[in-house]
Formats: structure tokens, C-alpha cells, sequence
């Protein structure tokens, strides 16, 4: 990829191949989707960070869907790509199932992973400790602007110090978000830790403020949604959750829904999720084995 493009991407897989986008959760680089790549070889995948995420640029404000979605458009054209398969995880599944909604012919097939089927609560600690200001910083930014605020946020937008990759590893399975036997693909994704700017805290808050049932309701391609059940939550938690995939699925037949009973890196903790994804891929492209 050319040195000037504004978004970083790790691109593995046979040249020539099928293209497949992946967009990490908040907090991650594309390598987070390693798993899913090894599941599927025979596609191109295009593993890439979230703009204002570490090596990606941001978008310059307002960010919009609208802008979300010429992002991804952008990439795919500098990279000479007309149609693809995309795969997201949480924040970055939010903003392939932008791109979805707004340029459905550039998508062949949509998998979200735990998201698109549920708002963000109005008060939340996702994502990570800025969520429990979220509604006070979305106000603020849409008065001021995210430029102006970012002055006064440098204590949260700044990353914390990180410890040997070991350290990091055992804290990432103690918190039961990987459960694979090996650990590669986590030391892969754990490599190289991307810096919350202020460009990301900005797509943060555009999640907060954003409706995705709504935009999952009427995507017009074949979408494939593994959720988390959430089995060490309230049960009314799990019933929220239930009753909104099967809302979802109700109104969209293009949506499957796939439960996992994990946590929220249903990738992570399900070793059948990659499987599931490459095969949901493979018969979007008319190719079942």
C-alpha cells in the first residue's frame, strides 16, 4: 500500500483473491482479525485500523456516517476494490454496517461481530472509561467541537502504560475474552496497541449517538450476526438482548443470528465463529465448500 494513504491496512491472502475488509473493535489493530483470515486463505483479507486509531488517519470533522462511509469507499478505490466482503467486530462492525447502508453495491456480504443488533445504553462504561461521560462529551462536542474539547481531554484520550506482552496476554484471558488454547492470533493482535486520538474518541461518540438496529434493518445483502448471550449478565439483560436479535431477524430475513455464550469477543471465545464467518463468506459468493 502507497506510504500516502491515510488508512493502514495489513493485506494477506492469495493476490487476486476475493477481498475481504475487517475492521477491529475500539482499542485493537486490524490484526485482531487474524482468526477470521485463517479460517478463510482462499480471500484477500484487508485487515485494517479504525480511522484516528493508531496508524490510521482520522476524518476530519463532522464525523458523520456519511463520512464514515466515503472512508471505506475511498480505501476500497485506491485499492481497486468494486465489491467485498466485510467482516467488523464491535466499533468497526458499526462502521462496516455504515458502509453497508450507504453503499450497498460495494458489499457482497456483511458479518457483525456482537454488534449492529443493540444501541449503546445513554449511560455506559463502553467504550472503556470514556463511556461513562459519553452523554456530557457528545453534548459538548456538538457545541464546541471535538477539536476545541480536546484540550481538556488529554487524561483520557491518552493511552495507558501497557506492560510486557506476557503481562498483556494473561490479562486479556483472565478477563475471559480469549479462550483459544493457542495464542497466537491474541499476541498477534496484542503487538501493536493503537493510541485513542482525538479523531477516534470523535467515531466513540458517533457510536454513542448512533441508531445500528435501525441501520441493520434494512441492509440488503446476505448479514450474518454473531451476538454475545451475555450468560454472566442480568437476566434481564439477556432478555433485552433476545428479544432485540429476534426483532431484528424478524424484519430483515437477510440476517442470520448466531448465539455465543460468551463474552463480547464472540471471535475469541467461540472457536466455531471463524468457521461460521468463512463459510457465511463462501456461500455469498455462490461458493459453499
Amino acid at each position: 500500500m502507497a506510504d500516502e494513504d491515510p488508512v493502514h491496512a495489513e493485506v494477506i491472502g492469495p493476490e487476486g483473491a476475493e477481498p475481504v475488509l475487517f475492521l477491529p473493535g475500539a482499542g485493537w489493530p486490524g490484526a485482531e482479525g487474524l482468526v477470521l483470515a485463517a479460517a478463510a486463505r482462499d480471500r484477500q483479507w484487508h485487515l485494517l485500523d479504525l480511522p484516528g486509531y493508531g496508524r490510521s488517519g482520522g476524518i476530519a470533522p463532522p464525523l458523520t456516517e456519511p463520512a464514515l462511509a466515503a472512508w471505506l469507499s475511498a480505501y476500497a478505490d485506491r485499492q481497486h476494490l468494486e465489491r467485498v466482503h466485510v467482516v467488523g467486530h464491535s466499533l468497526g462492525g458499526y462502521v462496516g454496517l455504515v458502509w453497508a447502508r450507504y453503499c450497498p453495491d460495494r458489499v457482497a456480504s456483511l458479518a457483525l461481530l456482537d454488534t449492529g443488533h443493540l444501541r449503546l445504553p445513554r449511560l455506559t462504561s463502553q467504550p472503556g472509561a470514556v463511556g461513562y461521560l459519553a452523554p456530557l462529551l457528545s453534548g459538548i462536542e456538538r457545541l464546541v467541537g471535538m477539536r476545541r474539547l480536546a484540550g481538556r481531554l488529554t487524561s483520557l484520550t491518552d493511552p495507558e502504560p501497557t506492560g510486557p506482552l506476557e503481562e498483556r496476554v494473561s490479562a486479556v484471558r483472565a478477563r475471559g475474552w480469549y479462550a483459544w488454547a493457542d495464542d497466537q492470533y491474541l499476541r498477534a493482535a496484542l503487538a501493536y496497541e493503537p493510541s485513542m486520538t482525538v479523531d477516534a474518541l470523535s467515531l466513540a461518540l458517533q457510536l454513542y449517538r448512533a441508531h445500528p438496529p435501525r441501520l441493520l434493518a434494512h441492509v440488503s445483502m446476505p448479514t450474518l450476526l454473531v451476538y454475545s448471550t451475555r450468560p454472566a449478565a442480568r437476566e434481564h439483560q439477556q432478555r433485552r438482548i433476545a428479544r432485540a436479535v429476534a426483532r431484528i431477524c424478524q424484519v430483515n430475513p437477510l440476517v442470520t443470528a448466531i448465539p455465543v455464550d460468551g463474552g463480547h469477543y464472540v471471535h475469541w471465545v467461540d472457536p466455531t465463529v471463524p468457521d461460521r464467518v468463512a463459510a457465511h463468506i463462501r456461500q455469498a459468493s455462490g461458493r459453499p465448500h
